[in-house]
């Protein structure tokens, strides 16, 4: 067991309370004292003056969950001070359940080219497998909606029988015991918007019995972003667990008041006794599938037809009906100047264009873009992805202001080189931590550095239910890091996502220095994060 002193650094404990100066006694896996150290003798001694000493950073939401299977070093998470990854969201997910055609379709950074040995049927058997490749982050799994509902009843819209209800009651029951945290749904995607509020209350009863959280990408954001909130109000009130709603900034075409009425809303429910948290990641621009602004139907069926439909050039004529709609979502959020290709195995050389611009150098109609672009990687359609206008900044910054509000990057994990280099979801998977307090905490000043570091800390542990992670206290996790005020900054940008920040110096993992001088040491000492409201 090694044990690491950390001496004259400024403490910001995660808790929002104002910074203080003291030494920390790291011993083994856990936080052993903090105080004057000067009498103590350890075997690493690190030197904080003129930095600051934070708990580890908790993305609340991220879709991680394959990218870390293929590359357990975590490189982009970690450069940026991040320690724990809240892992299966919106929906999506690798397990429980055979991973098959479909449901590889139902998890965001799939990648056929990584060529990944899929020999697990079951929750616990994915768990397994991940750590005994071992991983250098954290990770707090949700079980993925989507991913059951799949596995028990296909594709199918419609209500579930009983016989497909108590399937996927089992597979959560199996998710739980094995250390899942809670459930997660994506209802604006298949299959999750075929499911109704009794499914998803007799479904996160289960959860409840194991002391999880109910996680949603609710169903609109748009025209219907007040009853999409009632209904998530309405889950979470039924199933008796705590909430977090993800991303909750409103479309930029959502109808005006409808933010202050959803944000009034939950404000009342806490009131009324509700556990609700609520986050989202700190850009204007967010991450899609590239196949999300064609008409629901190509997707449906087997990967052979859906590939078949991609590639037929009738395919375009029959879409033009869909595109000239004027309630169709790509029409809403600005035509397709504003939609850029962020990943595509096919035409690397185009990432960082608009889908008008790619148009114009194919020489092709932008429905055309749309379908060769995903044609063209084949299996690997569904990861083709683009990055679109999430939120207006008065709406972003008014959901960021809220006490109850996280900060996570809706990204993966990736890395500059390695098998993970051309896979970008968006520029946060490399930076949201640091931009967040360099933009919104140091240059804004919307925030103490203390409240700052609280919305990347304490609060996602606290709303994600997390267990021994998240502030700097005795006998909690050894998650640190440490970092130059000064120098901290995002070197992101849209067209340049994949480049690591400034001034984080150093990560440490329970108690393994991961980050040391902008380098990962390749050491592995991540941890399954329990729900700290475990029942069983």
């Amino acid at each position: 067991m090694t044990d690491i002193i950390i001496s004259n650094g400024q403490i910001i404990d995660g808790t929002g309370k104002p910074k203080f100066n003291a030494d920390i006694l790291i011993s083994g896996s856990n936080i052993d004292y903090i105080g004057d150290t000067s009498d103590i003798n350890a075997d690493i001694e690190l030197n904080a003056k003129g930095k600051i000493v934070c708990p580890g950073f908790i993305d609340i939401h991220t879709h991680a969950d394959f990218p870390i299977f293929v590359d357990g070093l975590s490189q982009s998470s970690l450069r940026q001070g991040i320690t724990t990854l809240v892992t299966g969201n919106c929906g999506h997910g690798p397990a429980p359940s055979p991973i098959n055609e479909i449901t590889k379709r139902n998890v965001i950074g799939f990648n056929e080219e990584w060529g990944i040995d899929i020999e697990w049927n079951t929750f616990e058997e994915y768990l397994e497998k991940l750590f005994t490749k071992g991983i250098s982050t954290n990770i707090a799994p949700l079980v993925p909606h989507g991913t059951i509902r799949l596995a028990a009843m296909g594709s199918a819209e419609r209500e579930p029988t009983q016989k497909e209800l108590n399937h996927m009651e089992s597979l959560i029951a199996e998710a739980m015991s094995a250390g899942a945290i809670g459930i997660s749904t994506g209802l604006e995607y298949s299959p999750g918007q075929y499911a109704n509020q009794k499914e998803l209350i007799s479904l996160t009863k289960v959860v409840e019995k194991y002391g999880g959280i109910y996680a949603s990408h609710i169903r609109e954001r748009g025209d219907n972003f007040e009853q999409s909130v009632k209904e998530a109000l309405n889950i979470i009130k039924h199933s008796g667990v705590p909430g977090e709603l993800s991303h909750l900034v409103p479309r930029p075409y959502a109808p005006k008041k409808s933010f202050e009425k959803v944000l009034s809303l939950i404000n009342k429910a806490r009131t009324e006794g509700l556990d609700i948290g609520i986050d989202t990641f700190p850009d204007i621009w967010g991450p899609a599938h590239l196949v999300d602004l064609l008409p629901r139907w190509i997707c449906d069926g087997s990967e052979e037809a859906i590939i078949e439909r991609l590639s037929n050039p009738k395919t375009a004529t029959l879409c033009k009906k869909y595109f000239k709609n004027p309630t169709n979502y790509l029409l809403r959020t600005g035509s397709f100047d504003f939609f850029f290709l962020s990943h595509s195995n096919s035409y690397p050389e185009l990432i960082g264009k608009s889908l008008k611009e790619i148009s114009i150098l194919l020489k092709l109609h932008p429905i055309e873009t749309i379908l060769k672009l995903a044609a063209a990687d084949g299996k690997d359609f569904a990861n083709v992805l683009i990055r679109h206008i999430y939120a207006n900044q008065d709406d972003l910054e008014k959901l960021l202001l809220d006490p109850y509000c996280s900060i996570e990057s809706d990204g993966a994990i990736g890395s500059t080189s390695g098998i993970l280099k051309n896979l970008v979801m968006n520029r946060s998977s490399y930076g949201f931590a640091p931009r967040f307090l360099r933009e919104y905490v140091i240059e804004k000043e919307m925030f103490t550095i203390e409240e700052g570091i609280r919305k990347l800390t304490s609060l996602p542990a606290k709303s994600a239910s997390l267990k021994n992670i998240g502030k700097i206290e005795k006998n909690m996790a050894a998650d640190i890091v440490i970092l130059d005020q000064q120098k901290l900054r995002d070197n992101t940008t849209d067209n340049l996502p994949q480049v690591y920040p400034d001034g984080i110096d150093m990560v440490i993992v329970n108690g393994k220095i991961v980050i040391e001088n902008e380098t990962h040491t390749k050491k592995m000492p991540g941890k399954l994060i329990k729900s700290a409201l475990r029942k069983m």
